[in-house]
């Protein structure tokens, strides 16, 4: 097991980063599922919330990375019923859920804890009278998003991959990262609230960016993406705080990320013996001068 873990932190607020450490902010990554709510945000940008009639929790999972607990999975199962979507049609392999306290043995396609993006993807297909295959980058539905991901950022992008889920993603600097949140959550107030009042719907059991929201009684909202990346927004503040760590260790991301927001004063709690324990085994060449 890894001892030795390396990153990079960055501190902003809606000006500018005004303190990090590690990578320059102009290191381009790609979002993983920090772009969720980026993702689910064109549903504003249309009249389908209305016409729809979705609902808080359904912008939440839509948002989120479900742990693909039971409550999940029937949550889903009525929004596909509701919308009259089918299953079958969603581009996303059956996986295991990430919460396997009651699973027993046969994985489903909304057991993945992308389903709810590609719920969303489909409901937009559905409304948009555009063909399913929207994993495609030359959809219209991804241009759509890639649109909104560009005017949120202010960085045009062309730096393309796929994400664990299949779905297109374009490279961001860390630094268009941040000003795409500030802007997302500038623009679209009623989708944050969304989420922090459906924390456990967006990710659910053992989720670490459900727990922030539930540690930081709400004052602080979070989106967790693979490849050891967090970004935590203090409702408060108006700072936003991005982690990346170079190791796709989630233990190590939580850990590091708990210290930090205790230190900044984001969360006030005593850190379990788990958080110690795992500190003390975490050689993290680390100096975030506050």
């Amino acid at each position: 097991m890894d001892t030795c873990f390396f990153g990079s932190m960055y501190l902003a607020n809606k000006k500018k980063i005004y303190k990090s450490f590690g990578n320059n902010p102009s290191e381009i990554y790609f979002m993983r599922s920090l772009a969720k709510p980026l993702q689910t945000s064109i549903l504003f940008d249309c009249n389908i919330i209305g016409e729809y009639k979705i609902t808080n929790p359904e912008l939440a999972i839509f948002s989120g990375s479900h742990s693909g607990s039971d409550r999940h999975i029937a949550f889903l199962k009525d929004i596909f019923k509701k919308y009259k979507l089918k299953e079958k049609d969603l581009l996303i392999k059956p996986i295991e859920p990430l919460d396997k306290r009651k699973f027993k043995g046969k994985a489903q396609k909304l057991h993945n804890n992308c389903s709810g993006k590609h719920t969303m993807m489909l409901l937009m297909c559905k409304y948009l009278n555009l063909k399913a295959d929207y994993t495609n980058p030359n959809h219209p539905l991804q241009e759509i998003i890639k649109e909104k991901q560009e005017k949120l950022s202010q960085y045009k992008s062309d730096i393309l991959t796929y994400d664990g889920c299949t779905t297109p993603l374009w490279g961001l600097p860390c630094e268009n990262i941040i000003a795409a949140y500030f802007n997302l959550i500038k623009k679209h107030p009623a989708l944050i609230n969304a989420i922090v009042n459906n924390s456990y719907l967006y990710g659910g059991y053992n989720r670490f960016d459900t727990e922030i929201i539930k540690l930081s009684n709400k004052k602080l909202f979070a989106k967790v993406g693979a490849g050891g990346l967090v970004l935590v927004y203090n409702r408060e503040k108006e700072e936003i705080l991005l982690v990346k760590m170079a190791q796709d260790n989630n233990e190590a991301r939580r850990t590091v990320t708990l210290d930090y927001l205790k230190k900044l004063n984001w969360l006030d709690f005593e850190l379990d013996k788990n958080i110690y324990n795992q500190k003390k085994q975490i050689v993290a060449k680390y100096e975030f001068s506050l």
